[in-house]
């Protein structure tokens, strides 16, 4: 089976554009939206931080509700329908028409349900963790806007559209990593990951308009009335038009530059995914962002910002297929993030950075998923991982609470019988990160193992398999060793430690139950017992290849479960009883110290920032202070001066003057007259 010829999202099924499900979507959209500006405009709710925070719980809630009974429930009968409204937005001299609206497909809807769904238990946890602080309606306001930004990407129907709500989630995002404003390093962080994401950004641009003028610039001898018409009634970015003219022309065939220029354009697209979902070399800004306050790097780095990047790339698979050497490239990034990420978090004693490089990992082997053109794969991942990365954010946020304010780990231990729920729902989640049988990541983590192994569009896709199953191990290793540096031995505190309240607990037992049997929803073929057609994820997305389920190889399903088994086992052996102290600085030695210093990728960074671009900056400036304005333009204009005010003493207003220049002029012309006239003379005369 080669999961890189099923398309994801098929344009075919029914459109729907009349009735309440055709504009439920845009109620779904806005409620957030109205929530910040309320917040935002109105004083009076701002200051009323209960009325700010239910406002914007209401509106979760309100999007969730209508998501499960307007599109999920009533669709599950014939899920190939696409709900959509749309109407015309911006129109330039006729020949560039640009739509605004939303289409909710089985990807949307799924997508909508996570963000809503994860997103209604972050906001009620918010409600306990943010009590007390003289600014919590202001952060809700901004965790609602940022909330509305990433619905915005999920429900677009056009890249135009996309991108502008792709700069809207980079914005809110610097509003709440910089939330705590009073904290420079909050600053910092806000202004790296902002900066990050630019990098990116422009070469998503780039990507989406090298694909918008190619589609363009199709004639009606080359596609079809259809696609004509499509492309008349919405733009030539519109996912639906684009996607219908690469199946009539094939994605190489939309470019002059035939495959080179088609790769290059899904790269750049691509390169959008590698600033908000963190792929190495722009994986640096996500682990700063834990600056922000906790339910904001629950929601961030879960369920929302930096799965944007991978949702976007499933939503335009269609760009990938034939793209030549940019599956390989995506493959690639993915699996070295995975592993430089998880080697980071092995060595870290910040709770929340632990997490922080957990999840950048985790985006790596959904990117593996991508490049091997396994979508289902990485969307079912995306997934579990939203639940059980939630938790486990929410579970660190309830730890840092009870231990007031404190993330270092080896100043927590024994927290296991003074938080009895938080050890017991982040154990969940560990279970689930760690992928051991049967819940949550054990199955959509052996799917992207095994979709990888079946590969055949990836050059080096066994040496990338290795790379998987390596970080498994090490992925077990380093959530066992904050398991037991943080909730085993005894309480190495300074104050007191405490249970959080049952606000914040509440949230955590219904992650952890939607962590248990969220897996569940896509078991694969298992050849071995015989159950066939189990996968629901496949079915929900791919209704068009019913009988295309991620098939499960037994060998590496054990296999992988094994190594995570010693990974935990390895942890336990070194942390069960080290109080705190960590023994593996000393025995990995350089490995040690290269990992804890981010593999000196930051170093090079700031060295290319501080040297290398203020080195060129202050020659610039030299330049142009001393060569170019002083040496050019401000010698021109002097001498330009100078010359005028000699030339200006000529005019002396005096007649005296002016009769003796008079005379002295003429007898100079008589000289040169009566020296022309003698030369002349002389050559007669010759």
């Amino acid at each position: 089976m080669d999961l890189g010829l099923m398309p994801v999202l098929a344009s075919g099924g029914d459109i729907i554009t009349e009735g309440f499900a055709s504009w439920a979507a845009w109620i779904i959209l806005f409620a957030p939206l109205l929530v910040a500006f309320l917040v935002a405009c109105v004083p009076a709710i701002r200051k009323n931080v209960n009325l700010a925070a239910g406002l914007a719980i209401a509106s979760v809630a309100l999007g969730l509700v209508l998501t499960l009974f307007v599109y999920f429930f009533p669709t599950l009968g014939h899920h190939n329908q696409i709900y959509e409204l749309i109407v015309p937005w911006v129109s330039v001299d006729g020949s560039v028409a640009i739509a605004f609206g939303t289409r909710m497909d089985a990807l949307s809807i799924t997508m909508t349900l996570v963000v809503t769904g994860v997103g209604l238990a972050i906001f009620v946890y918010a409600l306990g963790y943010m009590k007390g602080d003289p600014s919590m309606g202001r952060f809700f306001g901004k965790f609602a806007l940022f909330v509305f930004s990433m619905l915005g990407i999920v429900v677009s129907p056009n890249f135009f559209q996309t991108f502008i709500f792709w700069e809207l989630v980079g914005a809110s995002s610097y509003l709440l990593i910089g939330y705590y404003w009073k904290k420079d390093s909050a600053g910092q962080a806000a202004k790296k990951a902002f900066m990050t994401n630019r990098v990116g950004d422009f070469g998503f641009l780039m990507g989406i308009l090298m694909i918008w003028a190619a589609v363009g610039a199709l004639t009606n001898d080359t596609i079809s009335q259809g696609v004509t018409s499509l492309m008349a009634a919405h733009s030539a970015f519109d996912f639906r038009v684009i996607e219908q003219a690469i199946g009539e022309v094939h994605f190489t065939g939309l470019f002059e530059g035939g495959v080179a220029a088609a790769a290059i354009a899904a790269a750049l697209v691509f390169c959008g995914a590698m600033g908000k979902s963190a792929q190495f070399p722009l994986h640096v800004w996500l682990p700063d962002a834990m600056e922000g306050p906790t339910p904001v790097s629950a929601l961030m780095h879960a369920a929302t910002m930096v799965a944007a990047g991978i949702y976007m790339v499933i939503r335009c698979n269609f760009l990938f297929y034939g793209a030549e050497w940019a599956p390989t490239l995506i493959c690639w990034i993915g699996g070295i993030t995975a592993f430089i990420a998880a080697s980071m978090a092995i060595t870290q004693n910040d709770i929340k950075k632990v997490l922080a490089y957990s999840t950048l990992s985790q985006l790596g082997y959904m990117t593996m998923a991508l490049g091997a053109g396994a979508y289902t794969g990485a969307m079912f991942h995306l997934t579990t991982h939203a639940f059980f990365k939630a938790l486990l954010f929410l579970c660190a946020g309830s730890v840092i609470h009870g231990c007031h304010h404190e993330q270092d780990m080896t100043k927590m231990g024994g927290l296991r019988a003074k938080m009895p729920s938080t050890y017991k729902t982040w154990i969940i989640g560990t279970i689930a990160l760690t992928a051991l049988a049967p819940i949550a990541g054990w199955w959509s983590k052996d799917e992207i193992l095994g979709a990888t192994l079946d590969t055949h569009q990836v050059w080096g896709s066994g040496f990338l398999l290795f790379i998987g199953i390596v970080v498994a191990a090490m992925t077990a290793f380093y959530m066992w060793r904050a398991t037991y540096m943080t909730f085993a031995g005894s309480y190495r505190g300074d104050h007191p430690a405490h249970e959080s309240p049952k606000v914040m607990t509440i949230p955590l037992w219904v992650l952890a139950i939607f962590s248990i049997f969220i897996g569940f929803l896509g078991i694969p073929e298992i050849t071995a017992f015989g159950v066939k057609d189990a996968n629901f994820m496949e079915w929900w997305l791919h209704h068009r290849h019913k009988g295309a389920a991620a098939t499960m190889h037994n060998w590496l399903a054990v296999g992988a479960t094994v190594i995570a088994w010693i990974g935990m086992l390895v942890a336990r052996a070194i942390y069960r009883e080290s109080e705190g102290k960590d023994p593996l600085p000393e025995k990995l030695g350089r490995i040690w110290t290269t990992w804890n210093r981010l593999y000196y990728i930051d170093d090079l960074y700031l060295w290319l920032v501080q040297v290398v671009q203020q080195g060129i900056a202050r020659t610039a400036w030299f330049f142009e202070r001393w060569i170019l304005i002083q040496g050019v333009i401000n010698n021109a204009s002097q001498s330009v001066r100078v010359a005028g005010d000699r030339v200006r003493r000529v005019q002396t207003g005096r007649l005296g003057s002016y009769v003796t220049s008079f005379l002295l002029g003429a007898a100079v012309i008589g000289l040169l007259v009566l020296l022309q006239v003698g030369m002349s003379h002389a050559a007669g005369g010759k």
